[in-house]
C-alpha cells in the first residue's frame, strides 16, 4: 500500500499544529504587508478550530457552544456561526483537522513497508505523540463516547471517520496475511476493529487514571503484544522478540 494511504487515517494528534498554523507572523524588521481576507480567514478558522478542540477535550460535544468557541479563540461570539454555520459543520471540519493533524504525524514517522510492519507503524505513532495532555485523543474519545446516545449529532461523523482508519488497517492486515506474515486464520474486518479498541481502550484507561507518560513509556509493549496477537506462526519464531 502507498504511503499516501496513510493520510486517510482520522485521529488523534496534537492540536500543536493547529495552533502553529493559527500564529501570528514574526517581525522581520520590515514594514507588515496588508495581508489578504483569505489568510484572515484562515487564521480565523484554525483558532476557532483550535480553541473548539480544546473545549471539545474539556467539555464533551453536547457541552459547548459556538458562542464559546468564538470566545475562546479571542473572538466575537459570533464568528464561529459565520465561520461554520452551525455545530454540524463545525463537527466535520473538526475531525478534518484532526485527521490532517494524524496524518502528519504519520508522514513523518519511518516508512514502515506494507501489510503488519505499517499497522506496528500505526500503532507506534499513536502512542508516540508529542501533545503533553493528549488533546485530540481526549476529544476524539468523548465524541466516540457521545455517539452513543440516543439520537447524538455526532454519530454519522464519527462512523465516516472510522470507516477510512478501519479500511486503511484492513487492507494493511489483509496485505501481510498474503505476504504470510499475518495469520491466515485472522479476519481482517474483525482484526482492524481489535487493534483500534485495544489502542483507543487502552488510551482511555491511562488518561482517566492521569498516567499520561506511561502510555509512551509502554509504546513498544503494545505494538509487541499486538504483533504477537496477529503474526504468522514462522514470523514469531523468528522474531520472538517483537523486535522491528
Amino acid at each position: 500500500m502507498s504511503r499516501d494511504k496513510a493520510e486517510l487515517l482520522t485521529e488523534s494528534g496534537s492540536v500543536e499544529n493547529v495552533r502553529a498554523r493559527a500564529a501570528p507572523l514574526k517581525a522581520s524588521g520590515l514594514p507588515p504587508q496588508r495581508r489578504s481576507q483569505e489568510e484572515r480567514r484562515s487564521e480565523a478558522e484554525a483558532r476557532l478550530l483550535a480553541a473548539a478542540i480544546e473545549l471539545l477535550s474539556r467539555k464533551g460535544w453536547v457541552g459547548m457552544t459556538l458562542a464559546e468557541i468564538g470566545e475562546a479563540a479571542g473572538y466575537s461570539r459570533g464568528l464561529a456561526t459565520h465561520h461554520f454555520g452551525n455545530k454540524a459543520e463545525l463537527l466535520r471540519a473538526l475531525t478534518t483537522e484532526m485527521h490532517r493533524s494524524f496524518a502528519k504525524q504519520m508522514q513523518a514517522a519511518p516508512p514502515s513497508p506494507t501489510g503488519l510492519q505499517a499497522v506496528l507503524g500505526y500503532v507506534r505513532v499513536y502512542f508516540g505523540r508529542s501533545d503533553a495532555q493528549w488533546t485530540n485523543t481526549r476529544a476524539l474519545l468523548l465524541l466516540l463516547a457521545e455517539s452513543l446516545l440516543e439520537n447524538s449529532d455526532t454519530v454519522q461523523v464519527v462512523t465516516e471517520c472510522n470507516r477510512e482508519m478501519f479500511e486503511w488497517i484492513e487492507e494493511n492486515l489483509r496485505a501481510g496475511i498474503l505476504q504470510g506474515e499475518v495469520r491466515r486464520d485472522v479476519d481482517p474486518a474483525l482484526g482492524a476493529e481489535f487493534i483500534v479498541g485495544a489502542v483507543r481502550g487502552l488510551a482511555q484507561q491511562r488518561l482517566s487514571q492521569g498516567r499520561l507518560a506511561s502510555l509512551r513509556r509502554n509504546k513498544e509493549q503494545v505494538v509487541q503484544l499486538i504483533e504477537q496477537a496477529f503474526a504468522a506462526p514462522s514470523k514469531q519464531a523468528s522474531n520472538p522478540g517483537g523486535k522491528r
